[in-house]
């Protein structure tokens, strides 16, 4: 096997539970990305003693789909999502006790075919409240086969709705049944009430066109309230403690190019209309996730280049300088100790689950799926700083040397090194140190061949608060591209990056800045230029994403409007488009570098026309370019050979335009 099928051969860690004692790990893994090995979608269940090195088992044989593992609230049992009805097609909750596990079976219908968005125990463990679509009727079926099934925008919408199951009898009651997509809930703290969230819609638009609507069910008197209605989509999970709900949303709170904070909701306010309210969080730093332990609400908070975990109201209870890929808290029994679960990696070592302590214990690995690699090694990380371009902030990103590239005692490269520039999407994301730093495994596979790699971090990323997130409203291609740039710069000040041997690539957001910066290419007067780039799934036309893109609305926000509500001569959202700065480039003799395009050709995110409209232009130019496209694929890869061939061809491109890695 090469290199690259062993990488997606990695079992990934994800949905990690501590048992409610605290003193067992359980948590599910998948290929990369949940992608296919064979036909279907596979999951494992696992299990572990906390603070037991190397104690994880296997708990199913992975040949199923099964994930999303929960605990009841006695311990005594464990609860699972899996597609044993129908492989690759249906979806049910299971359950199996806790002492023997694999004897599992269904406590909703195991033919169903609409997906269990998310489930969960009520406090007593009598009940497990879940969402999910209604089956299609036979009617429906029926037209379908027969192919009548002529579709009408704003007809025959598919909503979530939220359910009650009985675990002892298996019925299951529909508790909301309006045409509304209920998309996240939380039970009170006895589980007499129910929150929950709904958007007007099921289309993935629809939060962020029309809001997100709070509600509270009263399972004893079944009296629904409205709570509040938050102006944009919101994160979760949704999460009740005391009298407030707790959430995550924009805290700009009218635009989705803003930090992520926490806001805050009282549930047993006299008012009809409660108003919810701005609580912690998103001024200096990005909160990314919330959880409910005990009577404590813990957070995931990105601050600069740290990922950490935080109470809520209070003080860090870990931080590091490593990507948390997932994670959980529990109070052990008869104590105040909190028991940390946490999935992490390192540039050297793929992702493995840990516990420790909140009080400092030792972080103790329990798991070993990265054993097959054992005997390679990729590279180091160490974190890059310069100010930006203009002045205004300071800039820092994680710069991976190869393990074969000789270093100074501080681990700094020697020897200016041939260098990979990614960027990565979002534009609300960012790197920090981890295994896979990009997508789909390109960096260790790069790493491995001796390459470096300079992960770039821009403004309009996450991790550094609001001020530096609104970079991105209305100005992607402005101040994202020079900081690609800056960075770039200083890596070849600081002697780790050869200039004469770079190449830029990314993906999503990463592929437009990488189209950008083709075009631009060497036009910042520094000296050097990218000798070949690798833009995947890209923007290079801002308009026709507007048009096309499932998430349109928010790409019109990141690059100045949307084009039906501008004047005829408005050509603001052509300032970051690739295509557009494409004629004058080739006439202003810029130097435009072999591209290799790379797109899933049903991408509803970024549409394949972005990357044929740049095929098109450099056909057109007669420059150097390979135009591949993957079928049946969407935004992010699912078929195994896919990934595996555009892993191969990344680093077949590398090479052949800027030579052998170090060896």
């Amino acid at each position: 096997m090469t290199l690259i099928e062993d990488l997606l051969d990695l079992h990934i860690p994800q949905s990690v539970k501590l048992s409610p004692s605290g003193q067992q790990v359980l948590w599910s893994t998948s290929f990369l990305f949940g992608h296919k090995k064979g036909e279907h979608k596979q999951s494992t269940l696992w299990l572990a003693e906390t603070g037991k090195q190397h104690s994880a088992r296997q708990l199913t044989t992975g040949e199923r789909n099964e994930h999303d593992p929960q605990w009841s609230p006695d311990g005594q049992s464990i609860a699972f999502i899996s597609d044993r009805g129908k492989q690759g097609e249906s979806s049910a909750i299971y359950l199996m006790p806790a002492s023997a596990p694999g004897e599992a079976f269904p406590l909703t219908p195991a033919e169903h075919e609409r997906d269990i968005a998310k489930f969960e125990f009520s406090p007593d463990g009598k009940a497990i409240v879940f969402i999910s679509a209604d089956e299609k009727t036979e009617e429906k079926k029926k037209r379908e086969k027969e192919k009548d099934d002529v579709q009408v925008w704003g007809q025959d919408w598919v909503f979530n709705h939220l359910r009650l199951l009985n675990v002892a009898s298996k019925e299951v009651t529909v508790l909301e049944s309006r045409d509304v997509h209920v998309t996240d809930f939380a039970f009170s703290d006895d589980g007499s009430k129910i929150a929950f969230t709904e958007t007007k819609t099921s289309h993935i638009e629809s939060a962020y066109q029309f809001g997100t609507t709070f509600c509270v069910l009263d399972l004893r008197t079944k009296e629904l309230v409205k709570l509040s209605h938050f102006p944009q989509g919101i994160r979760g999970p949704l999460t009740w403690a005391g009298n407030h709900l707790y959430f995550l949303g924009p805290k700009a709170e009218t635009i989705k190019s803003s930090s992520q904070m926490v806001f805050k909701l009282q549930t047993d306010s006299p008012e009809e209309k409660v108003q919810y309210e701005t609580h912690a969080y998103g001024e200096t730093n990005c909160a990314m996730h919330l959880l409910k332990a005990g009577g404590d609400v813990l957070v995931l908070v990105q601050d600069g280049m740290h990922d950490q975990i935080r109470i809520l109201a209070g003080h860090t209870l870990f931080s590091k300088k490593q990507k948390i890929e997932t994670w959980h808290a529990a109070f052990t029994r008869d104590s105040d100790e909190i028991v940390l679960a946490v999935a992490q990696s390192d540039t050297d070592h793929p992702c493995e689950i840990f516990t420790t302590t909140a009080s400092g214990g030792a972080l103790v690995q329990l798991s070993s799926h990265g054993k097959p690699l054992a005997d390679r090694t990729f590279g180091s990380c160490r974190f890059l700083s310069c100010p930006s371009s203009d002045g205004e902030v300071t800039l820092e990103c994680p710069f991976l040397t190869p393990s074969a590239a000789p270093t100074d005692p501080a681990g700094n490269p020697t020897t200016p090194l041939p260098t990979v520039v990614l960027i990565h999407g979002g534009p609300y994301s960012r790197h920090t140190e981890a295994f896979d730093g990009l997508y789909f495994m390109w960096t260790p596979l790069l790493l491995a061949s001796g390459y470096a790699v300079l992960m770039v971090d821009y403004r309009g990323s996450s991790g550094r608060g609001d001020a530096w997130a609104r970079y991105a409203y209305q100005g992607c291609g402005t101040h994202d591209y020079v900081d690609v740039i800056a960075q770039t710069h200083c890596a070849i000040a600081n002697g780790w990056a050869d200039k004469e041997r770079l190449v830029v690539g990314g993906y999503s957001q990463g592929g437009f800045l990488s189209y950008l910066a083709s075009v631009r290419n060497g036009t910042h007067g520094l000296g050097w230029r990218f000798a070949a780039s690798i833009p995947g799934a890209g923007v290079s036309d801002s308009d026709s994403m507007c048009f096309t893109s499932d998430l349109g609305f928010w790409q019109a926000e990141n690059c100045g409007g949307t084009p039906w509500s501008q004047r005829k001569g408005d050509t603001r959202n052509r300032v970051g488009s690739a295509v557009w700065e494409f004629g004058d480039a080739v006439k202003a003799g810029v130097e435009i570098p072999p591209m290799l395009m790379l797109h899933g050709e049903k991408d509803e995110r970024v549409p394949i026309e972005q990357a044929a409209a740049m095929r098109r232009a450099m056909e057109s130019a007669g420059l150097v370019f390979e135009y591949v496209t993957y079928p049946r694929e969407g935004h992010l890869m699912e078929e195994r050979r896919h990934i595996a061939d555009m892993g191969e061809r990344v680093k077949g491109w590398v090479e052949r335009y800027i030579g052998p890695g170090v060896q």
